[in-house]
């Protein structure tokens, strides 16, 4: 195998994916159109050259390279699927209030409904809408798990931990450990913002947090007007001129069929990154901007010889580490003084700080459901299973049919978790070096830049490693959310 032409057709291959992801996901077209893509590039996932490639993982770039062969040989086998699920979603509509609702739309309704009659209303026929391509994503699930043993491995979680570089049953020890030291201070807050709000706990859904997490009464802090400029000036604060970056360009038009998600695409890196975001009010807004423009800094400034496993493939723990980094400072009181004018902000930070111990608990949840949900052969009877471990933990009410829309391929949760404690430790040096106030801090941006210009040629672990730590540990994680709770 020519190792240098299968690189070159790779970058090709995944900025074409990367480009036909943005156009769908900001609304600019409604099919997906994988196939077509797959099939001008099928060379790369022909099954002897994944075989070479995945016998081969002497190096961290061949690492990445068989990883990138072998899920690319099965989203390859499983494109069509993946193309009718994401096209469905697209052109799906909930009928509400008499009119078609884009189904894209319905979980931004939710949150701004605030009549919990009609909210749970549209909940219930936003499920329903969600449940419509589940044959497809089981069967797709399913054809994925045969495809692991296809290629040597004994299931899916193990094509996953070998080619991904994963402890995952490690992870869920230490996620069920942050479970039970979180259960009491969380069950206990949650009760009480449910009860000030009239809605029995016993009772209350996902649809009733997630109106409560939109925290309408702190629209006043995050003007819709600021967004932007707050974008600017925390950019400007670390030296960078987010206005003249020709790299990156930012997509904020409202389009109707186009992801409520706010979203990084990097076609090329680092000559063409976009940052992807529909505005729709609220906290969320900042949180999402700031997100994925921690992303896409961490690939405008990856350095443009850098191999292309280091640009593209990787552990993205490590981007979204820096996702996580940015989005955070949402929670921090300076910024959101020094950007904002916010003076009077304690109940927002309260709520701010209860929804990371929210996320973190659901994604806790998460990754238990999906090594029993991979290990199984009848997934069509995880339905209740999905709304018990979920409820469980985050003590609501849980739709039963999103069990299969709320899976992503590869344990992507496991991704984010480690990124959570990648995050502590980088905000960490960044305060002890540089201050709270980091983000105002030239020098702060050197850094920052140095260590984005190495793209993700590190693991989560080794990054932990360059900034002075034994190893990811969920107990700063904890920390950090039993200082913080109630």
């Amino acid at each position: 195998m020519d190792l240098a032409a299968y690189v070159t057709d790779a970058e090709e291959f995944v900025s074409r994916l990367t480009a036909e992801y943005y156009r769908h996901g900001a609304g600019l077209k409604d099919d997906l159109d994988l196939s077509t893509i797959y099939e001008q590039h099928r060379a790369l996932f022909a099954p002897d050259i994944v075989a070479s490639l995945v016998s081969d993982r002497s190096t961290p770039e061949r690492r990445m390279l068989a990883e990138f062969a072998a899920f690319g040989w099965i989203e390859n086998e499983l494109r069509e699927l993946t193309d009718q699920i994401g096209t469905e979603e697209a052109r799906s509509t909930v009928q509400w209030d008499g009119e078609p609702l884009p189904w894209r739309q319905a979980s931004i309704a939710i949150a701004d409904e605030q009549d919990r009659v009609r909210r749970r209303d549209l909940e219930q026929r936003t499920a329903a809408t969600t449940a419509q391509p589940n044959p497809q994503r089981e069967e797709r699930l399913r054809r994925s798990h045969d495809l692991a043993a296809g290629l040597g491995f004994s299931d899916y979680v193990a094509l996953c931990e070998q080619l991904g570089q994963l402890d995952l049953a490690a992870l869920d020890v230490e996620m069920q450990r942050l479970l039970a030291e979180t259960k009491a201070p969380y069950v206990e807050e949650m009760a009480r913002r449910l009860h000030d709000a009239g809605i029995p706990p016993s009772d209350a859904t996902t649809a009733d947090w997630a109106f409560l997490r939109r925290g309408h009464e702190f629209d006043t802090i995050f003007p819709k007007d600021k967004l932007l400029a707050a974008l600017e000036r925390t950019m400007a604060g670390i030296g960078i001129d987010i206005g003249r970056q020709q790299n990156l360009k930012l997509d904020v038009e409202d389009r109707p069929i186009k992801s409520p998600r706010a979203f990084c695409a990097p076609i090329r890196v680092p000559q063409e990154v976009w940052l992807v975001i529909r505005p729709h009010g609220g906290h969320d807004d900042y949180s999402s901007i700031m997100h994925e423009a921690g992303h896409a800094e961490h690939f405008a400034h990856t350095r443009p010889d850098a191999p292309f496993a280091f640009r593209y493939l990787g552990d993205n723990s490590v981007t979204e580490a820096y996702a996580f980094l940015f989005s955070n400072l949402i929670r921090n009181p300076d910024w959101l003084r020094e950007m904002l004018g916010a003076t009077d902000c304690l109940a927002y930070l309260s709520l701010a700080r209860f929804a990371e111990m929210y996320i973190l608990r659901r994604y806790g949840a998460k990754l238990r459901y999906e090594l029993e949900l991979q290990r199984s052969d009848e997934p069509e009877r995880f339905q209740q299973r999905y709304a018990e471990l979920f409820g469980d933990a985050l003590r609501l009410r849980v739709r039963p049919e999103n069990y299969l829309y709320d899976l992503d391929d590869a344990f992507y949760c496991a991704r984010y978790l480690r990124a959570w404690m990648v995050e502590v430790q980088l905000r960490r040096r960044l305060e002890r070096e540089f201050g709270r106030r980091w983000y105002a801090n030239a020098e702060a941006g050197e850094y920052l830049r140095s260590l984005w210009s190495l793209g993700q040629q590190f693991t989560a672990e080794e990054m932990a490693a360059r900034l002075g730590y034994e190893r990811l540990d969920v107990g700063a994680l904890s920390e950090e959310l039993l200082g913080s709770a109630a």
